[in-house]
């Protein structure tokens, strides 16, 4: 498994979540799982077990002119004996952010995606699936299939994309077409590469053996010019081999009977545990509320999938009226970040805009709103 985030080791929305729990529930079925991603300098250290892979340290990955050296380290997925390896490459992932708008972004996915490969190569591992999550290691399959078909460790390999949000689609320009490291540039999309552009989770969807989605409803909507955000024709091309499969939760990690976060916990018929939870959070974030105010808690990544437009004249006028308070918490398109921050400073008694994220406070959140 591959993915650009990982619960709870670094987060921007539920992409961390799945690959997180869905790890350690294949683990506990009995499947042999290696989770990769990349070991962000924003990752604590200090907060997890980290072991260093002794026969992963210091490797080489060399392709398209670039030159990288990466270690692995592991560490163990909370309440679970599934391990998660983190590669670590200070040049490209010791910055002020998980993702960055730098000119290399695209390239610190591809380092992932080999390393990961090349991992399996250096432990004589030979995995069944590669399951890519979106853009970031969309190229997984065409790799598979074109710069790793020699060895016979990937021979009996197939690849699953997982499409968490199609907004988001890796593309960056044609003139660095050389970065791919590949030795036959007409396995790419010909029309992109003429308009001058090359589309990483295209190519995802174009070789993986299966594509799956979030949800049996947006497996069929990305398949419309509505929802498909320029990808619905290639989808439909593949539309036999793409299935939805609802999202849940890991109940292990969002039960409140069991919240470690918290220092009460309750259940359906305890609920005024969850009022006092709800008077301590506002408290503490020095909200003013009554013995009647509802908490609305907002988390999430700030995307227009998410339909936070309709926010932008229902919420200041419903605070302006009623009496409520807002958590928000969550990172994303400059304008929503910015309406969440002037929601704070026009009712900043009863608005709150927490930017980025925050493990602790999506729990509380959680735990204390009343919607």
């Amino acid at each position: 498994m591959l993915a650009s985030e990982v619960t709870p080791f670094a987060k921007t929305g539920g992409l961390a979540d799945v690959a997180g729990a869905l790890c350690k529930h294949l683990y506990a079925a009995g499947h042999d799982l290696r989770l990769f991603m990349p070991f962000y300098s924003s990752i604590d250290r200090s907060a997890f077990d980290l072991e260093q892979v002794d026969t992963l340290a210091d490797l080489p990955l060399e392709f398209g002119g670039h030159r990288y050296r990466y270690s692995v380290w592991r560490a163990r997925i909370p309440h679970s004996l599934a391990q998660v390896h983190l590669i670590d490459c200070p040049v490209l992932y010791a910055r002020g952010s998980i993702y960055t708008p730098d000119a290399d972004e695209h390239l610190r996915f591809l380092v992932l995606t080999r390393a990961a490969l090349e991992c399996c190569q250096r432990l004589g591992w030979s995995p069944q699936v590669l399951h890519c999550n979106d853009w970031h290691t969309a190229f997984g399959p065409l790799l598979l299939r074109s710069g790793y078909r020699w060895d016979a460790l990937f021979g009996d390999t197939r690849s699953l994309l997982t499409i968490h949000n199609i907004g988001y689609q890796g593309v960056f320009g044609a003139d660095r077409v050389g970065d791919l490291g590949l030795a036959d540039a007409t396995v790419l999309h010909q029309d992109d590469l003429r308009a001058g552009r090359i589309n990483s989770l295209k190519h995802g969807v174009m070789y993986a053996d299966a594509i799956s989605t979030v949800s049996p409803t947006y497996a069929q909507e990305i398949l419309t010019p509505q929802f498909g955000m320029g990808l619905e024709a290639v989808l439909r091309d593949r539309a036999d081999s793409v299935v939805g499969i609802l999202n849940g939760i890991d109940h292990d990690d969002w039960d409140p009977r069991t919240d470690r976060f918290l220092p009460q916990h309750f259940d359906a018929q305890s609920l005024a545990v969850k009022a006092a939870l709800k008077r301590e959070f506002l408290t503490r974030l020095k909200l003013k509320f009554g013995p009647r105010t509802p908490l609305l808690g907002v988390i999430s990544r700030f995307t227009p999938q998410k339909g936070l437009d309709l926010l932008f004249e229902t919420l200041p006028a419903l605070l302006a009226r009623r009496d409520a308070c807002v958590v928000a918490l969550g990172t994303g398109e400059p304008k929503y970040e910015q309406f969440f921050a002037t929601l704070q400073q026009d009712f900043p008694e009863r608005v709150i805009h927490h930017r980025g994220y925050s493990d602790e406070l999506a729990h509380w959140i959680e735990a204390a709103s009343d919607l």
